[in-house]
């Protein structure tokens, strides 16, 4: 019998997108579906299994949701594909045509977008009612229309029934990360890391002004930068050294401290304008104090477990965050970090001084996050409820397949 075929399709993710590739589309193949990912890349390739369909990236976000996703979807089409996994929103008004076309249709909720446009810096402020209301309605379609999975659980109170298949680490991914031997590798000084994409509503420009706060510290960002962010974190870090890291690991000075070089603290930004993917694995393995993620308030990210959390658990780090209630829930059922009031540059620096003046709590705190990740938040759980939901499907189409003869 031939294997099962399937397309995911996106058209603003990258090939290298942890819960699209590394997660689910390798885990696909490995169960045996003939998996086609359709998607941004430099060109057509085949990588561990999964047959990717290179789209070229647009120029603008305007092309992006018109001509990408036409391009998009009529290359999906071209696969054969009898189950289509939609990643993005604007993938939606596609997929009620394959739906007419008699494929199986999964739409996939990264964010509840929805939400999520009141915190976009690109949206005007005016348009983000009007765009939160139109993508409700659309999403409320594609709920009735779809099968759909969530990346959060709270998401269900917009998507009722929707199959969970949370952001949880892939343990050979973190296997790496686990095996770092925090207590041989204790930093020299104050050592901060945040890790994913940057913006404002993410504590870019709180994160950077810990720099100042913390004489003598580092702060690495690493991830994805936008270019326009980064002159403004520059400006937030205030008077210390501040390097952009190249995809080659060289480092050009952006800004130099007036200060005596033991009191001078400095900031990396990794990412500029560009996408680290392994480059950000490497980072989790220098020694560091703790992992960062002092959020400002804002509804979108109030309810999320957000996937750095586990990441920095994995490799052993103490995590600083904001105290959010969800966010909370994980620090004090596992013990593996501190609260603080959100946005709260302040708070946050007397707590990693802390943590650097008791490594040993510190060292115990990125132990006991270490466990948690490998009972409690592995991708393992979370794979069953992908492959459940593609065997449910493969099932139904098979039954309209005999029917049809």
């Amino acid at each position: 019998m031939s294997a099962v075929k399937v397309a995911h399709l996106s058209s603003h993710h990258e090939r290298q997108d942890n819960r699209i590739f590394f997660r689910q589309c390798r885990t696909l193949a490995s169960a045996g579906y003939d998996v086609h990912l359709v998607i941004r890349n430099p060109a057509d390739e085949v990588v561990d299994g999964v047959k990717v369909v290179a789209v070229r990236k647009p120029r603008n976000r305007l092309e992006r949701v018109s001509l990408t996703v036409f391009e998009v979807f009529r290359r999906g089409l071209g696969t054969g594909a009898k189950i289509f996994h939609l990643h993005d929103p604007e993938l939606i008004p596609a997929g009620f045509a394959l739906r007419l076309l008699g494929k199986k249709v999964i739409y996939d909720v990264h964010e509840d977008f929805a939400q999520a446009a009141g915190v976009r810096e690109w949206i005007p402020g005016p348009f983000r009612s009007l765009i939160a209301g139109a993508y409700s309605l659309t999403a409320g379609l594609a709920n009735r229309a779809f099968e759909v999975v969530i990346a959060e659980r709270y998401y269900e109170r917009s998507f009722p029934g929707a199959t969970p298949v949370l952001n949880y680490p892939h343990l050979e991914r973190s296997d790496r990360l686990r095996s770092v031997d925090r207590r041989a590798n204790r930093p020299d000084r104050i050592r901060l890391l945040y890790a994913g994409t940057a913006s404002e509503s993410r504590g870019a420009l709180v994160h950077a002004a810990l720099a100042q706060r913390l004489p003598g510290s580092l702060v690495h960002f690493s991830g994805r930068i936008p270019k326009e962010l980064a002159p403004r974190m520059i400006e937030a870090a205030g008077n210390v050294h501040v390097g952009l890291m190249a995809k080659d690991g060289s480092i050009e000075w952006a800004k130099r401290s007036t200060l005596p070089e033991g009191e001078a603290s400095t900031v990396i930004l990794q990412g500029v304008d560009y996408f680290v993917a392994q480059e950000m694995v490497e980072a989790f393995l220098e020694p560091w104090t703790a992992g960062l993620a002092v959020f400002p308030y804002n509804e979108h990210y109030y309810e999320k477990e957000l996937t750095k959390f586990f990441e920095y658990m994995a490799a052993g780090l103490p995590i600083v965050l904001s105290d959010f209630p969800v966010w909370r829930a994980i620090v004090d059922k596992d013990r593996c970090g501190i609260c603080v009031p959100a946005g709260d540059i302040e708070a946050a620096a007397k707590q990693i001084q802390w943590l650097h003046d008791n490594p040993e709590e510190a060292l115990a705190m990125g132990g006991r996050g270490r466990q948690a990740v490998v009972t409690d938040y592995s991708w393992h759980s979370q794979q069953a409820n992908l492959l459940g939901l593609y065997a449910k499907l493969q099932d139904t189409a098979k039954v309209a397949a005999d029917g049809v003869h």
